[in-house]
């Protein structure tokens, strides 16, 4: 009867220790909260309108809207492309990138992953990686490398830059580029002297 209590005792601890899987992945796991979409949508198209007139077009292959207690975000997973229009409704400027994400009680935009922004009306066209569009303060901005292309030529700005939402004024940092220069011959008129 002693060998058999034992035996069995021996056997309990044996299924205790090698039955309980102790995977730091999988207790680290237990306590957290995974966030999953309150609402999800394929193939969107957002219009955002002011006192009756559409100022932006967002349009989407697909978004993921998180509601959580502390923040409410959408996230474009596969990309985003943003139009802004004037009062006639033309397009003057158009934003597209791979990823975005938009924090809606801050309003701010975080574009990433080939972010391409151009303004239509003066041909400019902006590149980088990340952007950063704080809507209350009117500005766009990124730490990243930035290309500026337009008619008065092609600057990088190693650090980033910083510009108002229309690009209407820019500002680079650790700036780099090529500027066009007109050449013009000015030729005497016939009263000038020398």
């Amino acid at each position: 009867m002693k060998y058999s209590f034992k035996i069995l005792f021996v056997f309990v601890i044996l299924i205790s220790v090698y039955g309980c899987e102790n995977k730091i992945e999988v207790i680290q796991n237990l306590g957290q909260i995974k966030e999953y979409p309150e609402i999800s949508a394929d193939t969107v198209e957002i219009i955002y309108s002011e006192l009756g007139k559409i100022k932006l077009k967002v349009s989407a292959p697909k978004i993921d809207r998180y509601n959580l207690p502390e923040k409410q975000y959408i996230v474009f997973p596969h990309g985003i492309r943003v139009e802004q229009l004037d009062s006639a409704a033309n397009t003057i400027a158009i934003i597209t990138a791979n990823y975005a994400r938009y924090y809606e009680k801050i309003r701010l935009w975080i574009a990433r992953n080939n972010v391409v922004a151009k303004n239509l009306v003066k041909n400019e066209e902006l590149n980088t990686e990340e952007l950063f569009w704080n809507q209350d303060k009117g500005i766009i901005y990124s730490k990243k490398f930035t290309k500026i292309v337009n008619a008065d030529g092609v600057f990088f700005g190693e650090g980033g830059f910083e510009a108002k939402e229309d690009l209407s004024k820019w500002q680079m940092y650790g700036i780099k580029g090529k500027v066009n220069i007109k050449d013009e011959i000015l030729e005497p008129s016939e009263t000038t002297t020398y």
